[in-house]
């Protein structure tokens, strides 16, 4: 039975109560006939009084004015000469009438109370929480929540084992920020909320912790290939995944109520970035997709020389070709030896530079001024809209251009840098340039509205073993590419408790499923 149906039958209960009241007050006060007086029998004797019987003394007697009886009864002074006045009307049942007002009164006041009540049960109900991800972020210092990363742990505390191993660190929330109407006013208030997860399987510990304000990095790195990690943009598979950070990226957030009738910051949008992105094309020489650090410099170098192979240098023409496709074919070849020539080249400068030389922004400029100079060709084919014929074309590019029709390997690295510069802007954000960060931080936005965790809410999808009455969500968390992690096939954990051991504060029993 929930909370409104509790309240509508205390209102029935309140009603019946009052009716019977105001039943009992009429029938004590409804007019009753004076009984008749007792006939005397035929033979019966009045007694006989003796008239010489006297009293020792006499009362004299008192008089009382007027005005005195007045002040006294609390009723005008009647005038005996006076002519008689109309006499009033006067109710049969005075009192019977007022009690009835009382009592309608009364419920409809009780009434109110039970609907104010049942509204503000039904408003501490779908009380809910986003964590929001700070973009930009702010002071660092007063951050007191935030997903991955370093969990704050109370001085001496060894990092919390699943199974015997270290678990692995989702996020902590501060629980002083948390509304007082959240899980319907029950669980923590103080202190913080540590969440941490099997590496490999869904077992999860909630800890309560009190004074954690010392970060512990994780014992090792995230590097259980059937582990939690999943970097946007597929790096997680194929041959990029070994240039993917293995961490997940310390990302404050704010804890942000929400009420029915309030704004929710999440929403899921259809539009993908980076399916744009890589359709309309971009070129790399731009200053927003830079290396900003060796690290960054060298990925970019390692996927380029990867992807050199793709370079076709075969001068032989299909069969049937003619004179002056030969011609295409064999500068085409020409020009990817050339290109494939120029790249090793750089490449092998840049890395005998990172040995030795300090990182420089305009070292960065010169390098992909020299790779946007190299030019390489690519045969496009193409359907002709209006006969249908396949059309091939010898398409001339520079080597820091991506076209959806002729990739190679600038997005690739677009791939990975998107993977390093979040990381790198998380623990500086003056890490990197102006550029990238009027590039980046709108797409990071879009992901963290996207992916946005939750407290306190009706799941956003389907769980098989939820009861509203008797469960609370303690949090949810999306599959995220901000937040590279991947649960199931791109689902969201979800982590609920029962109502009454939140109540108690007993973190020892929960749910962990996964939506489908």
């Amino acid at each position: 039975m929930n909370q409104v149906e509790t309240a509508a039958l205390m209102l029935a209960a309140v009603t019946l109560a009052f009716v019977a009241l105001a039943l009992a007050i009429w029938w004590r006060r409804r007019p009753r006939a004076a009984p008749a007086a007792p006939r005397a029998p035929r033979d019966a004797r009045l007694p006989k009084l003796s008239f010489k019987t006297k009293p020792d003394t006499e009362t004299a007697p008192v008089e009382i004015s007027a005005s005195r009886l007045a002040r006294i009864s609390g009723k005008t002074v009647t005038d005996p000469t006076a002519a008689p006045a109309d006499e009033p009307s006067i109710d049969p049942l005075p009192a019977a009438a007022d009690a009835a007002h009382m009592i309608e009164a009364e419920l409809e006041a009780r009434a109110a109370a039970v609907e104010e009540q049942a509204h503000r049960a039904d408003a501490v109900e779908t009380v809910s929480v986003r964590l929001v991800p700070q973009i930009p972020p702010r002071d660092a210092i007063l951050t007191s929540s935030w997903l991955g990363g370093r969990p704050r742990l109370p001085a001496g505390m060894d990092w919390p084992l699943i199974d015997g191993e270290p678990a692995d660190f989702l996020a902590q929330v501060d629980c002083t920020q948390l509304p007082p109407d959240l899980w319907g006013g029950v669980g923590p208030r103080h202190g913080s909320l540590a969440f941490f997860i099997h590496r490999r399987g869904y077992r999860m510990r909630v800890l309560h912790l009190h004074d954690a304000d010392i970060p512990v990095p994780p014992p090792r790195a995230l590097d259980d290939p059937d582990g939690w990690l999943g970097p946007h943009g597929a790096m997680r598979f194929g041959d990029l995944d070994p240039f993917a950070i293995r961490a997940f990226p310390e990302w404050p957030v704010d804890v942000v109520a929400v009420s029915p009738d309030g704004v929710d910051p999440r929403f899921e949008s259809a539009d993908d970035a980076i399916t744009a992105l890589y359709d309309r094309g971009y070129d790399i020489a731009d200053p927003a997709f830079h290396p900003f650090d060796w690290g960054s410099m060298t990925a970019m170098l390692a996927v380029l020389e990867m992807r050199l192979d793709r370079l076709t240098t075969d001068a032989t023409p299909p069969p049937g070709a003619s004179a002056a496709d030969i011609v295409a074919y064999e500068q085409r070849a020409d020009a990817n030896r050339e290109a494939r020539a120029r790249a090793e080249e750089i490449i092998a400068i840049v890395r005998e530079s990172a040995v030795r030389e300090a990182f420089s922004a305009t070292d960065t400029t010169a390098v992909m001024a020299a790779l946007h100079a190299i030019r390489w060709v690519k045969a496009v084919h193409r359907l002709d809209p209006d006969t249908g014929a396949e059309t091939h074309e010898m398409v001339t590019l520079p080597l820091t251009t991506h076209r959806a029709d002729a990739p190679l390997w600038v997005h690739d690295y677009q791939t990975i840098l998107f993977d390093r510069a979040k990381h790198a802007w998380c623990a500086n954000p003056d890490s990197l340039s102006a550029p990238m960060r009027a590039f980046y931080e709108p797409w990071w936005q879009e992901l963290a509205a996207r992916e946005m965790a939750a407290m306190g809410h009706e799941p956003f999808r389907y769980i098989h073993d939820f009861d509203e009455d008797r469960d609370a969500v303690l949090i949810e968390l999306p599959t995220s590419g901000l937040m590279s992690r991947l649960f199931g096939d791109n689902d969201h954990l979800v982590v609920t408790i029962d109502k009454a051991d939140l109540t108690i504060g007993d973190f020892t029993k929960l749910r962990v499923q996964v939506s489908s």
